[in-house]
Order: structure tokens, then C-alpha cells, then sequence
């Protein structure tokens, strides 16, 4: 059901991913390909915020700040997963496994290697800020409005 405790976490969630997102263009390799970037940095935290982040409010800003925390480190963690496992799947169809389980475990060391452009201090600061102000955020509308 929605709510707008919901509705606002969805849509700080996404913002924050569409600024992490600008901020990576400038951090990425040359000829990485940015096709589905904004899109996938943006549409997973908006899931993230309306399903997780919408149903952890109600107790007080305290708590609504380490649940908007948990929220973007899930958000963050489930975009490292997408777009490894496209690159999984991009470099499978080239044939360059040996195997099924090479494939599966690849994506876990891809996963590092994009979580590696992630320690630009100002990604950091920007992904925890975000995640601070969607807490307090749907906290707010969680109070206001229901």
C-alpha cells in the first residue's frame, strides 16, 4: 500500500543514485560503456527505498537514520550485483569461462572491482549523507502525514 513515508524514500533514494551516478561518469574508466548507468543507479534505489525503507519507519529519527543507512548499503550493494552480473553475462557470451562456476565467482571479484570506484571520498560521503537525509526523510513523512 502506498504511503508517504514511501513515496519520499523512493524519491530521496533515487536522487541520492542519480548524484552517485553523475559522480561515477567522471570516475570510470575510458571506454567503459555508460548505457544503462543513470537508469540502474537510480531505478534499484528507488525499489530499495519504497520496499525497504517505507516499512522501517514509525519508532523515531535515531532509528530512521541507521534504517536509512541499512537501506543504502542494500541499494549500493544490489546495483554492484546488476551491473556485475551483465558484465558476467557480456563476457560469458564471448566464451572467455571455462565454466559455469567460474562465471558465478567472477561475479563477486567484479563486484569489487566496481566497488573499488566507490572509494572516491566524495561517492562515500554522498552515498551515507543520502542515506542519513532518506531515513530522516520518510521519517518525517511517516509523522506528517499518517
Amino acid at each position: 500500500m502506498p504511503t508517504s513515508a514511501k513515496l519520499v524514500a523512493a524519491f530521496v533514494f533515487a536522487v541520492t543514485g542519480y548524484l552517485v551516478a553523475e559522480m561515477l561518469r567522471a570516475t570510470m574508466p575510458e571506454g567503459q560503456p555508460l548505457n544503462w548507468l543513470v537508469q540502474v543507479c537510480v531505478f534499484v534505489p528507488m525499489v530499495v527505498g519504497w520496499r525497504i525503507m517505507g516499512k522501517l519507519v514509525g519508532k523515531n529519527y535515531g532509528v530512521s537514520m541507521n534504517s536509512g543507512f541499512y537501506a543504502i548499503v542494500v541499494s549500493t550493494v544490489s546495483v554492484l550485483l546488476v551491473f556485475s552480473i551483465s558484465l558476467m553475462i557480456t563476457k560469458s557470451r564471448r566464451l572467455q569461462y571455462d565454466g559455469p562456476m567460474d562465471a558465478l565467482v567472477d561475479v563477486f571479484a567484479l563486484m569489487l572491482d566496481y566497488a573499488l570506484l566507490l572509494l572516491n571520498p566524495y561517492i562515500l560521503v554522498t552515498i551515507v549523507v543520502g542515506g542519513f537525509i532518506g531515513g530522516l526523510a520518510s521519517e518525517w513523512a511517516h509523522r506528517k502525514f499518517e
